[in-house]
């Protein structure tokens, strides 16, 4: 007895073992193949407001339509959760949704799209789907934004007062020292304290990550960083303000006014809007024409505080944002709740890179 469990601890030692170097081995050469086809697709096709989150290379892509289409997703439990809208020729959309629809049936899953827009939910009704808002995303139109009147007096004034103290603002681009990569390193660990990183739809640290963007960078009068934040783009003429950070010391106002300083940067460079991300539950079960489920989400916003900051990411975003623009859930018939909670274990899961297992399939198909 005592030699069969010596034999299973050495066999599983074992397996570990060669899982962690055929991932250290092969990591690289994996995501390399994917990128190489997914990065030309999005720079021909144009992505989303959420295609960035692509290069986490936390999800699998299926390629629909003859590979006309991109769709992004995870799997839990018994969900494939896809990310955002399927990105690709718009006259294939719809096909797009179908198959990957038949797909999921296929394999014995239930598909789901996670923070889709309203431009296609009649392609998803047409497919079976339900529908739930989540929240808004807060876009800034930069031909409008200013800080001039009243209206933009507290933060001019707290511009005035950085620029007054010598801190300074300056955009990076790839590539990256590996100075530089730990200092924001340093900053992005202070941010989260205790907290845990989170992934899917909610952008996560890393260094090959960061390396992949333009970086804002905000320094004070002794020229260290004490903010930054990463600059992805849809691949037309929309920015979104992606991965952002402060240290914990940072003086009151230092993303306002790191912002507005991107506001600004982008404007000149030619974009023409800049994306805040989704603020969960924003503008969710306020009519009293909404759903119930969504009045219920309502009464989490008001009241769920201390668990999310609901409320308080809303109330900073809505001092830049200019329009807001809804985002959805589209689910089949099944036990909301349930889909719910899915979808909570899947965003608070610790991101990873691309599985293990994928990357054995990849180094058998290499082998021949």
């Amino acid at each position: 007895m005592f030699e069969m469990t010596i034999f299973f601890l050495f066999t599983i030692g074992f397996v570990i073992y060669f899982l962690y170097r055929v991932n250290k081995r092969f990591s690289s050469d994996y995501e390399e193949l994917e990128l190489k086809r997914i990065i030309p697709f999005l720079e021909e096709k144009g992505g989303n407001h959420l295609s960035h989150l692509i290069l986490l290379q936390d999800k699998d892509v299926y390629w629909a339509q003859d590979g006309r289409v991109l769709i992004a997703y995870k799997k839990i439990g018994n969900k494939l959760v896809v990310l955002g809208d399927p990105i690709g020729e718009e006259s294939s959309i719809q096909a797009a949704i179908r198959e990957f629809n038949k797909y999921s049936r296929s394999i014995g899953l239930t598909p789901v799209f996670y923070q889709i827009s309203p431009r296609f939910m009649h392609h998803y009704h047409d497919t079976g789907y339900r529908f739930l808002k989540l929240g808004e995303v807060a876009i800034v139109n930069l031909d409008k934004f200013s800080l001039e009147g009243k209206q933009g007096a507290k933060l001019r004034t707290r511009l005035n007062k950085f620029t007054r103290n010598s801190y300074t603002f300056k955009v990076m681009n790839p590539p990256y020292s590996n100075d530089l990569l730990s200092e924001l390193k340093v900053i992005s660990d202070s941010w989260l304290g205790d907290q845990k990183e989170k992934g899917f739809s909610v952008v996560s640290f890393s260094e090959e990550y960061v390396s992949y963007f333009p970086i804002a960078l905000l320094s004070d009068p002794e020229g260290n960083i004490v903010a930054f934040a990463t600059l992805a783009n849809d691949y037309k003429k929309n920015m979104t303000i992606d991965l952002m950070r402060k240290s914990s010391d940072s003086p009151h106002g230092t993303m306002d006014v790191l912002f507005i300083h991107i506001f600004k940067w982008a404007k000149e460079r030619g974009y023409q809007h800049c994306s805040l991300g989704m603020a969960p539950l924003a503008h969710v079960g306020d009519s009293p024409f909404s759903f119930k489920k969504e009045k219920l989400a309502r009464v989490a916003f008001l009241h769920g505080n201390s668990f999310y900051k609901f409320k308080g990411l809303k109330e900073f975003k809505s001092k830049f944002a200019c329009t807001w623009e809804p985002k959805y859930l589209a689910y089949k018939k099944s036990f909301l709740p349930n889909v719910i909670i899915q979808l909570l274990l899947l965003i608070n899961s610790q991101p990873h890179q691309k599985y293990v297992i994928d990357k054995i399939k990849y180094l058998f198909k290499k082998a021949g």
